[in-house]
């Protein structure tokens, strides 16, 4: 099957003219990507943050790779014209809106695809936090929207499936990291004798991290590290709503959110263990079909 059509990205930025974008790098005849390599950042820190992400999209992507995690490609080293045409496609769009953030605008995230629900949905809560992140936590507000339109526009590349998987769980980590920062939630009140088990819960048939998911995980890091526990099990959950078969797999999904937001936060990749169980230990005893808010969890569990 055909991959997607990019999505056009001038439509985004309000008022302005296909001559101002052909103008950018300041040479007729060049690809935004080749222009990139020219332009000085202007505006507002949240544009500025972003020209920084979306020139880090732009120079440091290869055919079926996830971005790097090194510096910029800042010496140019990738060629356009050894990227395959769609690759290259991609490049530029990144290069496009770290060129018109390079002007002071702020160009909105990628249209989600029209018959994925899910992802407008995550587009919506994502421009929410938006409104406030652009001035509050501006550098946590630009990475989420980069990591968003990551995942959008690799995802319109058959070769770039692994990448755009890696783009979506960078940014459900960076979406509730930033609302996170904006609706910062209390701890409760340390126990007298606090529990080794730390639960996460999730809305329904979602494997996203909310706020108050990633509040429990800031709890079970600083126990941790105050405890010197070296080890940490993640076991995922779901409710009996959905099949077996399929809530096993939403399960392992939960468990792997909380192990790449355990991993930001600090943790050793190799302490950590995660598996996922499906129906299986339910919270609260409910038929099959049953959707029950405490039962869609993942449990956190830290071991000498």
């Amino acid at each position: 099957m055909a991959p997607a059509p990019r999505p056009v990205l001038l439509r985004l930025v309000p008022g302005l003219a296909l001559g101002a974008v052909l103008a950018l790098g300041g040479c007729v005849g060049t690809s935004p990507y080749e222009d990139l390599m020219q332009a000085q950042p202007n505006g507002s820190p949240f544009a500025r943050a972003l020209f920084q992400d979306y020139s880090y999209l732009a120079r440091s992507f290869g055919v079926g790779q996830a971005p790097s995690t090194t510096a910029f490609d800042a010496s140019g080293s990738i060629s356009i014209a050894s990227l395959d045409s769609d690759v290259a496609d991609v490049a530029n769009a990144y290069a496009e809106k770290a060129l018109v953030a390079a002007k002071g605008e702020e160009p909105l995230p990628e249209p989600a695809a029209t018959d994925d629900e899910k992802a407008e949905q995550l587009r919506q809560r994502l421009l929410r936090a938006l409104d406030q992140g652009r001035t509050k936590v501006p550098a946590a507000a630009a990475r989420a929207q980069a990591d968003y339109d990551c995942w959008t526009l690799n995802s319109t590349v058959d070769s770039l499936a692994a990448a755009a998987a890696a783009c979506r769980r960078s940014f459900n980590a960076s979406l509730a990291r930033l609302e996170s920062q904006l609706n910062p939630v209390a701890a409760p009140a340390p126990a007298a004798a606090p529990s080794a088990d730390f639960t996460a819960y999730f809305d329904l048939n979602s494997a996203v991290l909310t706020p108050d998911g990633m509040a429990v995980l800031r709890q079970a890091i600083d126990t941790a590290r105050a405890g010197r526990q070296s080890r940490i099990t993640v076991v995922g959950h779901t409710d009996t709503l959905g099949s077996p078969p399929y809530n096993v797999a939403l399960s392992k999904k939960r468990a792997a959110a909380i192990r790449d937001a355990l991993v930001s936060m600090g943790a050793r990749p190799a302490a950590i263990q995660i598996s996922g169980v499906g129906e299986d230990g339910l919270a609260v005893q409910t038929p099959d079909g049953v959707a029950e808010a405490k039962n869609r969890r993942a449990v956190v569990t830290l071991l000498p």
